[in-house]
């Protein structure tokens, strides 16, 4: 699971999910919208930290984050969910100060991070830790609890048909400690537990 802008070029296992209030135009069929997660009609009219606690009390207080990622998945059909907003991310150097461009994306990963207990990050920049989402205002940075990695090995071997395709739980992912590797049709592509749980339990 990751966040993105809607201008962000995605690898093909990969799906775009819209977070926003609303999509670009033009924007090529095959994206999915989860508008639960968008923002309110205060989005443009407030400032940060406002926006944030308005956000988390309006917005996420109501929502179960555990069953969001269930939907966000179901919605990604076997890939990998990507919630998607406006915002692009930030050059190296804004991405340091962090004074670029912020999006409520990088809150609502952050929501889903504490409670899933793995890093929810931005696409190209995975090897930050959550505080460091690159669309996260400076002044609300705050390190999070993660859990330890997930042990993938009980679901290696198992099989799943995701929308009428077989999937099958091939390795644990080398380069990402808790999350296993698919295979479907000849791609392959990474995923954690939750799809794990979902799709594979015996």
């Amino acid at each position: 699971m990751k966040t993105a802008s809607w201008f962000t070029t995605l690898p093909d296992d990969h799906k775009r999910i819209g977070i926003s209030r609303g999509t670009p135009r033009r924007m090529p069929a095959g994206y999915r919208v989860y508008r639960a997660l968008a923002p309110g009609p205060w989005f443009n009219s407030v400032g940060i930290e406002e926006y944030y606690n308005l956000y988390r009390t309006e917005i996420l207080a109501p929502l179960d984050p555990r069953a969001v990622a269930d939907d966000l998945i179901r919605l990604a059909g076997g890939l990998v969910p990507v919630i998607l907003c406006y915002e692009r991310p930030p050059a190296q150097a804004t991405l340091i100060t962090g004074t670029g461009d912020w999006c409520h994306r990088a809150m609502a990963a952050e929501w889903l991070a504490e409670a899933l207990g793995f890093v929810v990050p931005e696409v190209g920049f995975e090897a930050l830790p959550q505080h460091e989402h690159p669309l996260m205002p400076l002044q609300l940075r705050r390190v999070i609890a993660t859990a330890e990695p997930l042990d993938v090995t009980p679901w290696i071997g198992r099989t799943a048909t995701i929308d009428g395709e077989l999937h099958r739980v091939d390795r644990p992912n080398p380069l990402k400690p808790g999350t296993a590797i698919i295979v479907a049709d000849g791609r392959e592509y990474s995923t954690g537990g939750d799809m794990l749980r979902r799709y594979f339990n015996a």
